[in-house]
């Protein structure tokens, strides 16, 4: 019998937190499933975009909350 694998199995997998059996099954069905390995391929992207993301706030961002934090009083 043939495993149907889901997006979340996928996430699971390019996050390592798949059990070694279960990723040995899918790293089986992305070398004979062609839409598997496409919707592999699109998520590994999206995870790179992820990780390259900015992590940290603009200096627009920053500014705004100095400047909010000056007008605010720290004493009732």
């Amino acid at each position: 019998m043939t495993k149907t694998f889901t997006q979340n199995d996928l996430v699971q997998y390019l996050y390592n937190e798949l059990p070694r059996r279960q990723r040995l099954q899918l790293e089986q069905a992305l070398m004979v499933d062609q839409e598997l390995a496409e919707s592999c391929t699109d998520l590994l992207l999206a995870q790179l975009s992820l990780d390259n993301a900015f992590r940290q706030p603009s200096d627009k961002v920053t500014n705004a909350i100095i400047s909010y934090s000056k007008t605010v009083s720290l004493h009732p």
